[in-house]
């Protein structure tokens, strides 16, 4: 029985495929996701981090998340966490109601959030799927992509995306601290 933890090497990528709690990390090895045993399946080529307590992966009420929006509907965006608290790596599905994307009505959740959008939200329930919420300042998108050809969007001072390639302006929910701003 041997003990991994966040973030240690525990194989190289050609030895074994992670299949639960370990990733494949840019240099090529398989690190941990979580404190845990390792198990390696020799014949199959799998490896394998058994939380030691899967109570510690689920996210609590309050958490702020980082996540990539995979889907819209006309009342709910999908979500899926790749982080909470700014360095834990996650991978769990939070749930966007159009009525916790900002706090004033929304007409049209395209004004406010797109697919492929990278949020920060607030989680709001402490069991899968996580419920969120973008309504605080602090919340909302925090990256967009231009609908029309894909390129970055930066905030102007405007309050509005702007696309440097195209030249076209969109709307989104725009959290304190997007990453790119027009100077």
């Amino acid at each position: 029985m041997s003990l991994a933890l966040p973030g240690e090497p525990v194989a190289v990528e050609e030895e074994a495929i992670p299949v639960e709690g370990a990733y494949v990390s840019r240099d090529g090895l398989v690190r941990s996701m979580v404190v845990g045993v390792l198990q390696l399946d020799r014949y199959k080529k799998l490896i394998r981090v058994k939380p030691l307590n899967r109570r510690d992966l689920l996210l609590r009420q309050g958490v702020i998340v980082e996540g990539l929006v995979t889907s819209v509907s006309e009342d709910l965006a999908i979500v899926k966490i790749y982080s909470a608290e700014g360095n834990t790596r996650y991978n769990a599905i939070g749930l966007l109601h159009v009525s916790q994307i900002a706090g004033e009505f929304v007409a049209n959740i395209y004004d406010y959030i797109k697919p492929s959008d990278i949020v920060r939200a607030k989680v709001l329930n402490s069991t899968p799927p996580y419920l969120l919420s973008t309504k605080e300042p602090q919340t909302g998108v925090i990256l967009a992509q231009c609908s029309y050809c894909g390129s970055t969007l930066y905030l102007a001072k405007t309050g509005l995306l702007y696309c440097k390639v195209c030249g076209r302006q969109e709307k989104r929910k725009v959290a304190v601290g997007y990453l790119y701003v027009l100077r």
